[in-house]
């Protein structure tokens, strides 16, 4: 059958929160920026109960075995990828989370793999450097990036080169969002996480998409967290408002937008055996990777039992879902 993969979790790196933190202002995150006092207040409950298995790869693995995955993907800590601070510092915030990351895996290779590296993309020449060293000498798989870089949105010409040597070095990249940039209406009821990380998702690849990111690096490899956010749930109506809108199709003439949603990659962390369902049925089973969001509170707790209530799949597409897609995209 192959090895179970969790592919959506993180590590975090205390030498870089500590490196960043002269740097910081509350604005630069909007997660936290537009959080109420009632959530913050939840995450001082919360974080003591996790913040073990946070920073200390081999304290997860009792969490692991429970869960059924026999692989966890480690990436970086979304709260420190500190795009805001000056290119010098969040190149050594990088290399720190990097190193620290590889360091967990060769402690224990038969349990981790680094699938995300981060990158200082506030610099994008010291992005491609990072990414290098950390695929070239580190071992890492792919790289793990936010949603927005300080404000900045992904298909914005600056960062095509960023794509255009992630495409040539062939190598997935794993987008996760840290809240979403104008999350001014979501102060109350944890809506900064709730609704704010899918909708950062969405927004950010649905840009993607109409910027003819992925008509001109056909190869691109991207994955898409928390089911890919609410992009595949209402294909529909981006694939309508090509039809009908002209200024829609400049970049993207001959296919839809949808066309490129199948070219993409996704976790199962959606919570619900129907919406996980809907997702293969829009972008296929191939597309679709077991994920868990360890070691939050809004992680997946039973990620192979998700996949093993949903109906419709496959005995082989169980056991791709489970951890072949992801040994063959990651090489793993």
């Amino acid at each position: 059958m192959g090895a179970t993969i969790d592919i959506h979790c993180h590590l975090a790196t205390p030498a870089a929160a500590e490196l960043i933190a002269p740097h910081k202002r509350p604005e630069y995150e909007p997660y936290d920026f537009f959080m109420g006092e009632d959530s913050k207040a939840q995450n001082s409950v919360m974080f003591p109960t996790i913040v073990e298995p946070l920073r200390n790869a081999a304290a997860r693995i009792p969490y692991m075995d429970r869960m059924g995955v026999q692989i966890q993907g480690l990436a970086t800590f979304v709260s420190e990828y500190a795009y805001w601070a000056p290119p010098a510092v969040g190149a050594e915030a990088a290399r720190l989370q990097n190193d620290h990351l590889a360091e967990a895996v060769e402690e224990r290779p038969d349990r981790f793999v680094a699938l995300g590296a981060t990158v200082p993309l506030q610099d994008v020449d010291l992005a491609i450097a990072e990414m290098d060293r950390a695929i070239d000498a580190l071992g890492f798989k792919g790289l793990q990036i936010g949603g927005t870089v300080a404000g900045a949105n992904l298909d914005e010409p600056q960062f095509r080169p960023f794509w255009q040597a992630v495409a040539a070095k062939g190598i997935p990249v794993i987008l996760h969002p840290n809240g979403y940039e104008e999350s001014h209406r979501f102060g109350n009821y944890f809506l900064t996480n709730c609704i704010g990380n899918p909708l950062e998702t969405m927004v950010a690849v649905t840009r993607m998409i109409f910027s003819g990111l992925f008509e001109e690096l056909p190869d691109l490899k991207l994955v898409l967290l928390h089911g890919g956010g609410y992009l595949p749930f209402y294909s529909s109506r981006a694939d309508h408002t090509w039809k009908v809108r002209p200024e829609t199709r400049i970049a993207i003439p001959d296919r839809p937008p949808s066309a490129y949603m199948k070219q993409l990659y996704y976790d199962t962390v959606v919570f619900q055996p129907l919406y996980l369902r809907h997702l293969v049925e829009i972008v296929g089973a191939d597309r679709v990777m077991a994920g868990t969001d360890f070691p939050f509170d809004m992680s997946e707790t039973d990620p192979m039992g998700l996949i093993d209530a949903t109906e419709g799949l496959s005995e082989n597409d169980r056991i791709a879902i489970k951890g072949g897609n992801a040994s063959r995209l990651f090489g793993i």
